[in-house]
């Protein structure tokens, strides 16, 4: 049996372990024979469903960006062609004057993920966000730390929105990438890149961590201007260019050690419930690490415990699953999910924890650790060294360094 924890297929009668997979299978085949086909489930006009509010003092803008990688092939298009990439930047904003409220998907993403996850048509259009797109970026934002977002395999980089925003409402500039092929991708031209299928093969999940870890540290050069596609002045001119934290959910956490292990330019990161798809399971790193995880335990995670010397922690949601960890735990409430799919199903996907609470408990530790790490600041609570009251669902399984 594999050893990922994952989303790459949600299918309804999968046994425990096979539901932790890397990859979920499921609807993937359908969805890649008829990207405009409707969902697994029909429903009516859905009522708004909010993402859960933000908790810092600013607003929050947002702005997608197209690159192209002209010094690699796209080891997983049909035809030799460069690496394409969508990127999304949250950012604090300077108002919502005049901008809409951003997507939380692109039109021609909604169907394919809908698809993929079971859920009602038209439901994933229901969602709302909290950011601004394309608002400016608020005039105080200088020298904001950059903090990297990777999703699971076959998501896109929008289940992480509700971290993103958080985060970037208390000053941080986050960037979440969208993995072609990896995952579904829209491109501004219109075209729709669906998800490759989901795999169990351990070659092949190594394959997929490492060309998203070299896609990290391609954004990071655009970022810091080392290469001739630029983001916009009034971005970068905000952003601070060293210390660099950088988290994921399921594969998007093995990328992030992966990443960690390979640019030195990266200094913090966390792992949302992911399999460790790296050398950085046998060998640890040099920078600190977060492992946040469901109750259970799995090889990659323990030999990284083992080997990792640096400053680390383990920090274990009681009751969760492995979709506890993104935005899909919070609209799985929203979306009344307990009614639409099987109780098995449900429980399968966020077990006995509230998706609310644990979207939120997640976002609390992942912005004390880059306060922490990136900030410099002394975290009092969530605590990252002992038990906190305030998170009594939360115990610590593993602590190196101080």
């Amino acid at each position: 049996m594999t050893d990922q924890p994952s989303t790459d297929q949600p299918a309804g009668e999968l046994s425990r372990r096979s539901i932790l997979r890397a990859s979920v299978t499921g609807a993937t085949a359908a969805v890649a024979g008829g990207l405009g086909a409707g969902a697994a489930f029909a429903s009516p006009a859905a009522a708004p469903v909010p993402l859960p509010a933000a908790t810092g003092p600013y607003a929050v803008g947002t702005r997608t960006f197209h690159l192209v990688d002209d010094r690699r092939k796209d080891p997983f298009a049909p035809t030799a062609t460069p690496r394409e990439l969508m990127i999304q930047v949250w950012y604090a904003a300077a108002g919502t004057r005049g901008p809409q409220r951003a997507r939380y998907l692109t039109a021609g993403l909604e169907p394919v993920v809908e698809q993929r996850f079971e859920l009602p048509q038209g439901s994933l259009g229901s969602v709302r966000t909290g950011a601004w797109q394309d608002a400016p970026v608020h005039p105080r934002l200088r020298r904001a730390p950059v903090v990297f977002f990777g999703p699971g395999r076959q998501d896109p980089a929008a289940t992480g929105t509700a971290f993103a925003q958080d985060l970037a409402s208390h000053g941080y500039v986050v960037i979440g990438v969208n993995h072609t092929y990896d995952g579904p991708t829209q491109f501004p031209d219109g075209r729709i890149v669906p998800q490759n299928p989901a795999t169990g093969d351990q070659a092949m999940l190594r394959t997929y961590s490492d060309v998203r870890a070299a896609d990290l540290s391609f954004v990071l050069d655009v970022v810091t201007g080392q290469r001739t596609t630029r983001l916009p002045a009034e971005i970068t001119g905000a952003l601070r260019h060293t210390g660099v934290g950088v988290f994921g959910h399921s594969l998007g956490g093995s990328a992030a050690a992966e990443v960690l292990r390979t640019d030195p330019r990266f200094t913090a990161g966390a792992c949302l419930d992911g399999a460790l798809q790296t050398d950085a399971a046998q060998t640890g790193l040099k920078q600190p690490f977060l492992l946040f995880t469901e109750p259970m335990e799995l090889p990659t995670w323990s030999d990284f415990m083992a080997h990792h010397t640096a400053w680390g922690r383990r920090m274990v949601l009681s009751g969760a699953r492995h979709y506890s960890f993104n935005d899909l735990a919070a609209l799985g409430v929203g979306l009344r999910l307990d009614q639409v799919w099987t109780a098995e199903r449900y429980a399968k996907f966020f077990g006995t924890a509230e998706g609310r609470r644990s979207q939120a408990v997640t976002g609390d530790y992942v912005r004390a650790f880059f306060d922490h790490w990136l900030r410099g600041r002394a975290t009092t609570s969530p605590s990252l060294d002992v038990p906190d009251a305030a998170y009594p669902e939360i115990t610590i399984g593993w602590t190196s360094g101080s």
